[in-house]
């Protein structure tokens, strides 16, 4: 059976494959709707049509860290479902992923703000953040949380016995009286 902490685990990554797809970032001109971007459109790139030209807009591949981090999540919980990986590797494998894929969206969120406030644009560009961000963040930190569980699961459920003072391994009886070993 899977534990807990790997379900919760396997679902957030799966909301975070989900959000990666949906609307992140809504960017608005005085007002007006210009463009709304997911996480696939502003890894890969692509134009924003505005009323004279199409507007290139640069991909930032690294955003695929955050996909691929939620798929690897995926893979590993598969893995220690069919017992073909320890559930303490899977565990540290997904936390670490998750603050991976965390830390490029909070790098990302850092950066884009101060784009839409560069001097001589003699408009107003605002950044809106959509859904499809607050449910890829959401879903990275659920990742965290899976795995917390997972660790003190760990640690809760095997508790380390030690001996108590003067005990040491079994002696074996012998009827034998000790051997000299010199010669």
């Amino acid at each position: 059976m899977l534990p807990t902490g790997n379900k919760i685990i396997g679902s957030s990554a799966g909301v975070v494959l989900v959000c990666f797809f949906l609307p992140w970032i809504l960017i608005s001109c005085e007002g007006q709707t210009v463009a709304t971007f997911s996480g696939w459109d502003l890894a890969v790139g692509g134009a924003v049509q505005t009323t004279f030209i199409d507007q290139p807009v640069l991909g930032s591949p690294m955003l695929f860290l955050v996909l691929m981090a939620a798929i690897a999540c995926l893979i590993l919980v598969g893995l220690v479902f069919v017992r073909l990986l320890p559930l303490a590797v899977s565990t540290y494998a997904t936390s670490g992923l998750a603050m991976l894929g965390l830390l490029v969206l909070v790098f990302k969120l850092i950066t884009a703000q101060p784009l839409a406030d560069q001097p001589g644009i003699p408009v107003k560009i605002d950044i809106h953040y959509q859904y499809g961000l607050w449910g890829t963040i959401l879903g990275h930190l659920g990742v965290i949380v899976g795995a917390s569980l997972n660790l003190l699961r760990k640690t809760t459920s095997a508790p380390v016995q030690r001996p108590a003072r003067g005990d040491g391994p079994p002696q074996m009886p012998t009827d034998r009286p000790p051997v000299d070993d010199r010669y």
